[in-house]
């Protein structure tokens, strides 16, 4: 996992996969795949990728209403094609309302 401060990011090569666990099973369902505008200095570290994901999630959640529940998420960074190059952070995520 490559995730030097100094590395440029294009907004159309960010992303976060996101995945929702399934209520009796917690199996990880295929949810969302968000958008994102890379940040103007990119994180550092797999930890600091971990906090701006989280806060870049729960914008996302509050703004299209998702049920609260755990969800699954990886930081990627994609190609032109959409295939995964690199992963920053992944995690899970309980969500509150």
């Amino acid at each position: 996992m490559d995730t030097t401060a100094g590395e440029d990011i294009t907004a159309d090569e960010l992303w976060i996969d996101v995945g929702m666990c399934s209520g009796l099973s917690g199996k990880v369902q295929a949810f969302a795949d968000v958008e994102c505008e890379a940040p103007e200095e990119p994180p550092a570290s797999s930890a600091e990728w971990t906090d701006w994901a989280v806060t870049h999630l729960a914008s996302v959640a509050r703004q299209d209403d998702w049920q609260p529940g755990r969800y699954h998420y990886s930081v990627q960074q994609r190609n032109s094609s959409g295939h995964s190059m690199d992963t920053f952070a992944q995690g899970f995520w309980d969500y509150r309302t």
